[in-house]
């Protein structure tokens, strides 16, 4: 469910389960003072088209925002922001300082959106840190507003398992570090970037061929972990335009370098530069990726393989090789717990 709502006084986008203080107290203080048609309060994604209308209510020493009977779609708890919050968004602000660009927190655009971190780069570059469970659909409709405004969303999220928006916007993830304090500059290992490369089409490199079912022999782009990285190195990377998205045939969203972009086109004969759309109903219906060339990247697990860098497909403690670098089955006993 989302919890992204519009404050129409101010005309911005609010996320419910990360307010700051000052938001926080905004929108608590609307207990008892909005009606049924002051339009004060409105979900960005209400249940039923028309009923958008929120109010708001406390119960048990909490605040929550409700919907008016007839577009409900469960209450949204109204909440603070976590420390964690707090510190992904100033590691992010720290990286786009340090590469030498203006980094405003809580910036919100000409569009009514707020970016966590507005990195001004010759591509400004708005990063998105989500914590909270979004959909897809939501996830593009924002990306598209901020793009009208002229910003490029880059969404962080920094779980294990990786959300449904993932590589269907401009996405990047890091290795598991803790939070409790801000980490060490460099600390954070970029992961979910990719390098173009050209591949035979053998059944060694594709498990069917991208244009056909056999194998062409041809000529074809394989995408490979862009290893090395940290969100330091991104921070500054995507704002000078030296990491790009590209979209591939499958509809499936990488940075990669501008040159790999240009690569990606000349192999597969047509444009694959991300524009993002807000997604029609058919998008929504059908949200999982379906890349011939790289579907397998998209595992639950953001943990990569240390022989190949594909994802781990089979997430045990201590597993640090996928199926195919070291077959489980082909040992003699098992090392992982069943």
């Amino acid at each position: 469910m989302t919890t992204r709502v519009l404050y129409v006084p101010d005309n911005r986008e609010l996320d419910l389960s990360r307010l700051s203080e000052s938001d926080y107290q905004t929108v608590s203080s609307l207990r008892g003072k909005i009606g049924r048609g002051d339009r004060v309060l409105l979900c960005l994604e209400p249940a039923v088209s028309g009923h958008d209308e929120m109010f708001v209510r406390r119960r048990d020493g909490k605040y929550y925002a409700s919907h008016f009977a007839g577009g409900g779609h469960g209450t949204h708890e109204i909440v603070r922001e976590s420390d964690e919050h707090k510190r992904q968004k100033e590691y992010w602000h720290r990286a786009g300082d340090d590469a030498g660009y203006r980094s405003d927190t809580e910036f919100t655009t000409s569009t009514g959106s707020i970016l966590d971190v507005a990195i001004h780069g010759p591509t400004p570059t708005g990063v998105e840190v989500q914590l909270s469970r979004i959909n897809l659909s939501t996830a593009s409709g924002r990306t598209a507003r901020s793009h009208r405004a002229g910003w490029l969303s880059l969404w962080f999220t920094p779980a294990e398992r990786l959300p449904k928006w993932f590589h269907r916007v401009p996405s990047v993830g890091c290795n598991h570090i803790p939070w409790d304090n801000l980490p060490p500059r460099g600390s954070a290992v970029a992961t979910g970037l990719r390098r173009v490369d050209i591949a035979k089409c053998t059944v060694h490199n594709f498990k069917t061929c991208p244009t056909n079912r056999r194998h062409c022999g041809g000529d074809h782009p394989k995408l490979n972990p862009w290893a090395g990285l940290t969100l330091d190195h991104v921070a500054a990377l995507v704002p000078a335009g030296k990491a790009v998205p590209l979209m591939t045939t499958g509809r499936i969203v990488y940075l990669v370098p501008p040159n790999d972009l240009r690569l990606y086109e000349s192999l597969t004969g047509g444009p694959a530069r991300y524009t993002p759309k807000i997604p029609s109903e058919t998008d929504r219906a059908s949200s999982e990726p379906t890349d011939c060339y790289n579907a397998s990247h998209l595992a639950d697990s953001s943990v990569e393989c240390e022989g190949c860098g594909e994802h781990l497909l089979w997430r045990r403690p201590g597993r640090v090789l996928c199926e195919r670098c070291n077959p489980i089955m082909h040992l003699p006993t098992s090392p992982y717990s069943l």
